[in-house]
């Protein structure tokens, strides 16, 4: 069934909001507010894919003063998260985004551990529903990232992921119907290493790296995956993101995003590229589409409601693909929605968000930490 009226609506705003006029970046260092602190909070959350979640986290957030004068960093982050979900999934994640004394350095990375029931639907942008399984896996992994300031707010730096995929288990589609993994002996199906190195180039001008009024992200990396460093699947993987926020009046943002992810050779299934989940086209379960490759653009329109809580309405459009021949104006998948915000450091702007998204399949909702971008 065709959707014509919603991605046109889609492409539309889109288009309007991702001609992005050139700027030098803000080179003013946020002032200070409350320059260090802790939160604890109680974690309970949806997505399509695990249900309803609950667990704890810790949120420690800091800016560091400059050694020569009265200006601050922005604002580093750390998110210490343990959580578990009524299909029986269980995650424990540190995660940190840390700006050195006077933003010399940008230091990146997680440490994460993970049993998860997934769903695999087969590959490419046309998979059907009815060819929905599950299957079940455990990963511990690392990722480490060491920018260096370049001036201008643009870094550059290494990076390196070290993630296992063990106890991995599939099951059949129905009684007569086996595994597509098993079936087809898709690459990952039986887990294993994915340890790669690569390089990250950022320039971040944002005002604000949890909630940006103003300002631009460009992340561009490329990693190579394999057995240099013991892992057993060899591919290369590239990517760039691109996001731009506007104020358009005091606490009105309009905010665009787009995605370009490579990958080539035999990348394993459960690093392929993917739209839908909490961050890309919410309208869709973040497993329900694979392939190699992925090219999305969005949009979202931030506005205050009442005391801590405001409001976003967002749209976007993209598919996966594995060659661009695959991406075709019928088969491109488009998502409209809205969402509420909570504010749990009004001054820092550290929200949690519940959104709601509608795409070609229906509607999926999600209640998370922080922005989608």
């Amino acid at each position: 069934m065709n959707y014509p009226y919603p991605l046109l609506l889609s492409l539309l705003l889109l288009t309007l909001t991702v001609k992005v006029i050139a700027q030098k970046p803000d080179s003013t260092i946020v002032a200070p507010g409350k320059t260090k602190g802790l939160i604890p909070i109680p974690v309970l959350y949806y997505t399509p894919d695990t249900k309803l979640g609950f667990g704890a986290a810790l949120i420690g957030f800091m800016k560091l003063q400059s050694k020569t004068d009265s200006s601050y960093t922005r604002l580093s982050t750390a998110k210490l998260i343990a959580d578990y979900t009524l299909n029986k999934q269980m995650d424990q994640w540190l995660e940190w985004n840390i700006f050195t004394r006077d933003e010399k350095y940008l230091l990146r990375g997680e440490l994460r551990h993970r049993v998860y029931t997934d769903r695999f639907y087969g590959t490419g942008n046309n998979s059907s529903p009815d060819d929905e399984e599950k299957y079940e896996y455990d990963l511990i992994g690392t990722k480490l990232a060491g920018l260096k300031s370049l001036g201008n707010r643009m870094f550059l730096g290494p990076d390196l992921q070290l993630t296992k995929y063990y106890n991995h288990k599939t099951n059949p589609i129905a009684e007569d119907r086996p595994s597509q993994l098993e079936e087809q002996t898709i690459s990952g199906y039986k887990g294993g290493l994915n340890n790669g190195l690569g390089l990250v180039f950022l320039l971040d001008s944002r005002d604000n790296v949890s909630y940006a009024g103003n300002g631009m992200l460009l992340e561009v990396s490329g990693c190579r995956f394999g057995s240099l460093l013991g892992g057993d699947f060899n591919y290369s993987n590239y990517n760039a993101n691109f996001s731009k926020y506007f104020t358009l009046k005091p606490d009105h943002i309009l905010a665009s995003n787009t995605v370009l992810t490579i990958n080539t050779s035999e990348v394993p299934f459960m690093r392929m590229a993917t739209i839908g989940g909490d961050r890309l086209l919410r309208g869709y379960a973040r497993s329900r589409y694979l392939a190699r490759n992925v090219v999305a653009t969005q949009a979202e329109y931030r506005f205050p409601v009442w005391r801590r809580f405001s409001m976003v309405a967002f749209t976007g459009v993209g598919d996966v693909f594995d060659k661009t021949a695959d991406l075709e104006l019928n088969r491109l998948k488009y998502t409209i929605g809205t969402g509420l915000r909570f504010a749990l450091n009004p001054e820092e702007k550290i929200n949690i968000r519940m959104d709601a998204g509608y795409g070609r399949e229906g509607i999926n909702f999600f209640v998370v930490l922080g922005e989608a971008f």
